[in-house]
C-alpha cells in the first residue's frame, strides 16, 4: 500500500495546484462581482456592449413599494 501511495504522489499535488488556482480564479471574481467591477477590468466606456451592462444599473421598482420597511 505504502508504495502506490509514493507513486501517486506527483498526481495529487499537479490535482491540488489546479484545484487551487481554479478555487482562486472563481473567488476573485466573487470578490469583484461584490465590489461592483467589470469582469475584464477596463471599465464600460469603450465597451461595444455597454448597453446592455449590468454595473451600476438599479433594478426598477415594483409599484406600490416605497423601499421603506413598516
Amino acid at each position: 500500500m505504502p508504495l502506490s501511495i509514493a507513486t501517486n504522489i506527483p498526481t495529487v499535488l499537479i490535482a491540488l495546484v489546479i484545484a487551487a488556482a481554479f478555487a482562486a480564479v472563481v473567488v476573485r471574481g466573487i470578490i469583484r462581482r461584490k465590489k461592483g467591477e467589470s469582469g475584464c477590468g477596463c471599465g464600460c466606456s469603450g465597451c461595444p456592449h455597454s448597453a446592455v451592462c449590468r454595473g451600476g444599473t438599479a433594478k426598477p421598482e415594483k409599484p406600490g413599494q416605497s423601499g421603506k420597511r413598516h
